[in-house]
């Protein structure tokens, strides 16, 4: 008999993602992650695939992370994202190095960092002709963040003591001044920098060559693209005054050179990101939208000229968001966000969300016509296209594995294509071929219960997803507990959810389902609880569980826990103040008071737009869509976790929560974690992780289980 999960088999999981084509189409470079227990941190290392997966060798040797492989456009070499000196100057009270770019040569050697940027870098990318790295980091006061500026300490005692005793003191001008994961921004802004590759090699790493600043002004910059020519590189920003106020980003050109002036190539109508020059140098493609739905809308594909001209809308038969919305708790390693050319600039390919899956699609760059490429109950992550568009690489999970790296030839999946308006659940892929099975071992000892998906339709609603997993060793009636995911823009998958296994395998079973304000079934269903959270989604919600208590008898209606995190949480106090049918209830890094998470979200200024106005032109609105303003009638036991750096959803909002439930006598306990951000669930400290998944099953065994 298999195994039943456990917290900590959590910590035996290995992540894949991130794949890379080489640009001859022979090698696939790829991240994979692992958990160090005893050091309570994760370890990621860069490995080398043979395109038919005969040979699959790791790559580097890093402390701690090595991360964003990509390759020289000669194929010689690797560049990649390394923490491995992240902790010089800490010592000496300077800010970390973080993330810097090495460079590795792939028949052999060793690895070279060739940037020193304070701060730390998330993205880079090559020239086409392989001499130079544009990358991301900060400024400071107008000024590059490179090396520490060691000031001498000032002759004056009082003076030094000022300094000693006030160097943790923020002083904030910015609306926008710090973000969930990231930290306080201070006066930092993120530009584009150009350095010379073979003049950082050829340097000693103590004394790296200055990289030339590209952007700059009071912005912050996203997404980077090269022309062909590597003259130009495109990104987005919000170039305006008060950057942090408005509701839109453009797609800018800047020359390399600091010859040509900067140039719009958007109208300021929107948030547009992920920008990607065609290789005949004409278009820029990208995402985004015009907010015609608020924050509700669909995320878009788009192509500009490249020299300035009329926008067109691309796959508009699409009636999907593009990217991959899911929500899942078992994913280390980022997945690919923009679109890809072809060689001959002919197509697009890209991730879209469809009812529950995210899979590769096509699109024609003239016609706009889109196919999908991918199939079945699955979600893809991230993919790669070789440089002749002949093979595809991708990184894929589903309901029996967190996530693998397939591989397929292009043509292969041209011959399958289907139209992106058929159901993606009719067929399944073929042509692929699956290089790895990096949790194979773990998951042959343990049984993981497969979801079963069904619909339903809550009274003059539209039809919805809903899934049921069955406990894999309880016979007779078994408790039963309602999930609720994130968001509300998000998605639940039929992939591999570590929480639901772990809890099915412990004799509960699980319902869970989209509601509407889900992604992945069109604007109208997502906008569906536009200034109105907690009406529609909440008849949709109980639709769902009252469908799945009709079709599974074996779900016991006696014994009922409901759960979620962020917008999952507000839900979940949603619901224990509007009906007592839950014996016990768990809300997480949630949202509970509308009108203070607007000011004290990272975002929450931005939400006037979903919430119907700011509180104090609307404050009816805010009152009616806050669950705090139904404590008086919650009565249902409650756990309530909260990590006390989640700059997301504020902390405040669980302590709010947990006063009203204390105040009226209602059985309730209140778990804080330090030093955790809103994605503890998914990134935090492992062993955090860990204690967190025990809280619960322990929760509701005690209040669920006879």
């Amino acid at each position: 008999m298999s195994q039943l999960f456990t917290e900590t088999d959590l910590l035996k999981f290995k992540f894949v993602g991130d794949p890379q084509v080489s640009p001859d189409g022979r090698w696939i470079a790829f991240v994979q992650t692992h958990i160090d227990p005893k050091e309570n941190i994760y370890r990621s290392r860069i490995y080398l695939a043979s395109r038919d997966g005969s040979q699959i060798r790791q790559l580097t040797q890093g402390p701690r992370s090595d991360q964003h492989p990509r390759w020289s456009p000669d194929g010689r070499y690797l560049a990649f994202l390394s923490d491995r000196d992240g902790k010089v100057g800490e010592e000496e009270g300077m800010d970390p190095l973080g993330s810097q770019i090495f460079i590795l040569p792939v028949e052999g050697g060793e690895a070279r960092r060739i940037t020193h940027i304070r701060g730390g870098i998330q993205e880079f990318a090559w020239s086409p002709d392989g001499k130079a790295i544009a990358f991301f980091g900060f400024t400071r006061s107008g000024q590059a963040y490179f090396l520490p500026d060691r000031k001498e300490k000032p002759e004056d005692p009082d003076e030094a003591l000022f300094e000693k005793y006030n160097r943790t003191v923020r002083v904030i001008d910015r609306l926008m001044y710090r973000l969930d994961g990231v930290g306080y921004f201070e006066d930092r802004r993120r530009h584009i920098f150009l350095l010379d590759v073979e003049e950082s090699l050829a340097a000693s790493p103590d004394d790296l060559p200055r990289p030339r600043q590209v952007t700059d002004g009071d912005y912050d910059h996203g997404g980077l693209t090269f022309s062909p020519d590597g003259r130009y590189i495109a990104t987005s920003s919000a170039r305006v005054p008060n950057a942090d106020e408005v509701e839109f980003s453009d797609i800018w050109v800047f020359d390399t050179k600091g010859i040509e002036p900067p140039r719009r190539l958007t109208e300021s109508d929107g948030p547009y990101h992920s920008p990607a020059w065609s290789p005949d140098g004409k278009t820029i493609a990208f995402l985004g939208h015009q907010l015609e739905l608020d924050w509700y809308t669909d995320t878009k594909l788009f192509v500009v000229p490249s020299q300035g001209g009329p926008r067109r809308r691309l796959a508009e038969s699409f009636p999907r968001t593009f990217g991959d919305a899911s929500a899942v708790d078992m994913r280390m390693v980022p997945g690919q966000q923009g679109p890809i050319w072809s060689h001959d600039s002919r197509y697009l390919y890209l991730l879209g969300s469809d009812g529950g899956t995210t899979h590769l699609y096509r699109v024609d760059a003239e016609d706009g016509s889109i196919h999908r490429l991918t199939h079945g109950d699955v979600v893809l992550y991230g993919f790669s296209l070789s440089k002749d568009s002949e093979f595809l690489a991708w990184s894929q999970s589903a309901p029996d594995y967190p996530g693998d790296l397939f591989t397929a030839p292009l043509e292969r999946l041209v011959e399958g294509m289907q139209p992106a308006t058929s159901s993606p659940l009719e067929k399944e892929t073929r042509g692929a071929t699956r290089l790895t099975e990096v949790n194979q071992e773990l998951l042959r000892e343990r049984k993981v219960a497969l979801p079963e998906r069904f619909t339903f339709r809550a009274p003059g609603g539209p039809e919805a997803d809903g899934w049921v997993i069955r406990p894999p060793h309880k016979e007779g009636k078994v408790p039963v507990l309602l999930e609720i995911h994130g968001g509300p823009m998000a998605q639940y998958t039929s992939t591999f959810f570590f929480e639901f296994q772990l809890l099915a395998s412990r004799g509960f079973a699980i319902v869970y389902t989209n509601p509407r304000g889900s992604q992945g079934y069109g604007e109208a269903f997502c906008a569906g609880i536009r200034g109105a959270w907690g009406v529609n989604d909440y008849a949709d919600i109980m639709a769902g569980l009252d469908e799945a208590l009709r079709r599974y008898p074996f779900l016991d209606e006696d014994r009922m826990g409901v759960l979620g995190g962020s917008y999952g949480g507000y839900m979940t106090a949603w619901i224990i103040g509007h009906t007592q049918r839950f014996k016990a209830a768990c809300a997480m890094r949630s949202v509970t008071n509308t009108a203070s998470f607007f000011g004290t979200s990272d975002g929450g200024y931005r939400w006037d737009r979903v919430w119907g106005g700011t509180p104090w032109e609307h404050p009816e609105n805010h009152a009616r869509q806050s669950p705090i303003t139904y404590a008086g009638n919650m009565r249902t036991p409650t756990l309530i976790l909260h990590a006390e750096e989640d700059y997301r959803c504020a902390i405040e909002q669980g302590e709010q929560l947990y006063v009203a439930l204390k105040k009226q006598g209602v059985e309730t306990r209140f778990v804080r974690y330090p030093n955790e951000g809103h994605n503890m669930s998914r990134s935090g400290q492992p062993w955090h992780r860990v204690h967190r998944l025990r809280m619960i099953r322990t929760w509701f065994e005690e209040k669920l289980q006879p």
